[in-house]
């Protein structure tokens, strides 16, 4: 199984960087501190692999391991400027202690070693975390801990702490780690709920004790997860195997608004991943689990293959434009984009033509599928055509494109497949307006033919956006957030009754959906006219309180594209339609300089229509 394969790629990736761990801390005193040194960690684990080895490969691969190795070695490196709330460097390194503990308790080793706590919290990786007694305050400090083979005890300023390893079960000052189960052919198989180490894919605080107390939030996902996975199985049985193989730990992340899921992995911590926590309210949340499950699966494995073999050269400026992203990435994420959004697009495919989904959800599976398969098809021909990419990059990316353009979407209703198309231009637009700077001698040419009054729709001779003319710069804008709002009110509609409940307390919009304007819900609800207002309105105010109130937006940028849409909706607006699609922020620009030239307010749409038929011909 190429799994198995990535495995044992990850486990000699691991051990390199243990043996440069050791080496980068073996002249520095900081990195020992208190604790004995690293070469007694050593020992006892090599102790316990002679006892069992499967027992320290599974504490070794946890995903939680790599992310300490990466950390430490960046610290060992200096590679990061040091922060307020960071321990001691030796409570960094002395996560080999714990590992090591953790190793020859799960063998029935019996140990005396030192080990560092935070907030007077130890953590055993994999076994769960003690709370030492009559330890205050925020600090580290060693506890030293003894092994009998049975029971594990932990001594810290007179007092001592008991643990008895015959029990899974929480005691006072003892909390093991939430376990859930996929069920397998072959038996059930375990993956904990990260939310108790400190080496985590969303920082931890200083304690590293940002988590649930209580059983309820373990049981949700459990929930969550026993009703995801058998739709994952019948959907897309090759990421089911891929998950049922990869997947050994979820983190945790705040709970999400509706339809906006979020999710990550860290290339370091294979077989881990993070998510927001569903909520009640939250429609068709199995199989957006389902597919949160396989995308992030899909990084796993491509960072695992990325430790072995080079898809790309090191340039790593963020320049690219990805459909499912608000800032621009560099060619890395990009490569990581398209491999895991192929496999979510797979998925709802999957769903879609298997008839698993419920008839209440079957229209938002259909849109999902269309949407992940429109974006990747916006973006993998020119990516596959990258000349940062080396040969096996471009044929894995040459590969996905040929799958995906296999795709067919003809099982998808004809207006789910224009709605997703619509959305699709909408993100791109959107993002062009917030990340790209038209030529300042092009607007200023384009200022002038309007004020001269020459619109008769005579194209200029060099000012086509994509005929020579000076491309736009890309200037990143990290105000640029929640491109996707129009999308997740679609999402909305399309569950509804869910838009009727934003409809009937618009007030709340800012809080469910958080980037929409009170014009998207008007254009999302199919009054098109009122919306295009609201658009032209905010637009010709300039920056500030939405019409209607709401949000304060420092950019009109999703004015801007929320007025494409209205148009292309109401029809008879080609050629401002058409403007707006391929050079969006140069309309924006000369409507602007118009605007500063004449101190006059200026039709929006007329100024799209000038360039439409001057810069942009059909």
């Amino acid at each position: 199984m190429v799994i198995a394969h990535l495995w044992d790629a990850e486990r000699s990736h691991r051990l390199l960087l243990l043996g440069l761990l050791m080496t980068m801390a073996a002249d520095r005193p900081d990195a020992v501190g208190p604790l004995a040194p690293l070469d007694h960690a050593w020992d006892l684990l090599s102790a316990a692999e002679r006892q069992s080895r499967a027992v320290t490969d599974d504490i070794l691969l946890v995903p939680e391991t790599g992310v300490w190795l990466q950390h430490t070695l960046r610290r060992l490196h200096g590679g990061r400027a040091p922060l307020d709330e960071d321990p001691p460097l030796w409570v960094d390194t002395g996560h080999l202690h714990l590992i090591a503990a953790a190793c020859a308790v799960r063998t029935g080793l019996p140990f005396s070693l030192r080990l560092p706590s935070r907030a007077g919290a130890v953590w055993l990786p994999s076994l769960g975390r003690a709370t030492l007694p009559g330890v205050p305050g925020p600090g580290a400090a060693p506890a030293r801990a003894e092994f009998d083979g049975h029971v594990l005890t932990l001594h810290h300023g007179g007092e001592a702490l008991e643990v008895p390893f015959h029990s899974r079960r929480a005691v006072p000052g003892w909390q093991p780690p939430a376990r859930l189960a996929l069920e397998l052919p072959e038996g059930p198989r375990e993956i904990h709920l990260s939310n108790l180490s400190p080496y985590r894919i969303l920082p931890a605080d200083a304690a590293g004790q940002r988590s649930p107390s209580s059983e309820e939030p373990a049981d949700h996902w459990a929930d969550l997860l026993e009703s995801a996975w058998p739709l994952l199985r019948r959907a897309d049985p090759q990421a089911a195997e891929d998950v049922a193989a990869c997947v050994r730990s979820i983190e945790p992340l705040p709970p999400a608004t509706p339809f906006r899921w979020h999710s990550a992995t860290m290339g370091d911590g294979m077989g881990g991943l993070a998510a927001s926590a569903p909520t009640g309210s939250q429609p068709a949340a199995a199989a957006q689990f389902a597919a949160i499950l396989t995308h992030e699966v899909q990084h796993s494995k491509l960072s695992a293959l990325m430790h072995m073999y080079s898809l790309h050269t090191q340039e790593s400026r963020p320049r690219l434009y990805a459909p499912w992203r608000d800032d621009p990435r560099p060619l890395r994420g990009m490569v990581h984009g398209v491999y895991a959004f192929a496999a979510v697009a797979r998925f709802w495919r999957g769903y879609v033509l298997g008839g698993g989904a419920p008839p209440d959800e079957a229209a938002l599976a259909h849109f999902e599928f269309a949407l992940r398969r429109g974006q990747l098809l916006r973006v993998l021909p020119s990516l596959c055509k990258d000349p940062e990419l080396t040969p096996l990059g471009r044929r894995l990316l040459g590969q996905l494109a040929e799958t995906v353009a296999d795709w067919t979407d003809a099982s998808v209703p004809d207006g789910l497949v224009l709605e997703a198309g619509q959305i699709v231009d909408d993100h791109a637009v959107s993002w062009r307006l917030y990340h790209l700077v038209p030529d300042a001698s092009l607007v200023a040419e384009m200022a002038r033919g309007w004020l001269a009054g020459d619109r008769s729709g005579r194209p200029y001779p060099h000012t086509a956006p994509w005929c020579g003319c000076p491309a736009p710069s890309l200037v990143p804008d990290p105000t640029g957030r929640n491109l996707d709002a129009r999308a997740v009110l679609l999402r909305m509609r399309l569950m509804e009754p869910e838009l009727a409940k934003l409809r009937e307390a618009p007030e709340r919009l800012g809080a469910t959906v958080e980037g929409a304007r009170p014009a998207d819900l008007l254009l999302v609800s199919g009054d098109n006219a009122a919306a295009r207002e609201l658009y032209v309105r905010e637009i010709s105010a300039g920056p500030g309180p939405a019409p209607g109130g709401g949000a304060v937006f420092r950019s009109t940028a999703g004015a801007w594209a929320g007025l494409r849409l209205a148009l292309d909706a109401s029809g008879g607006h080609e050629a401002a339609g058409r403007a707006l699609l391929r050079c969006p922020e140069l309309v924006r620009a000369v409507h602007r300089a118009i605007g500063e030239a004449t101190g006059e307010p200026v039709d929006a749409v007329a100024v799209a229509a000038f360039i439409g038929r001057t810069a942009a011909p059909a």
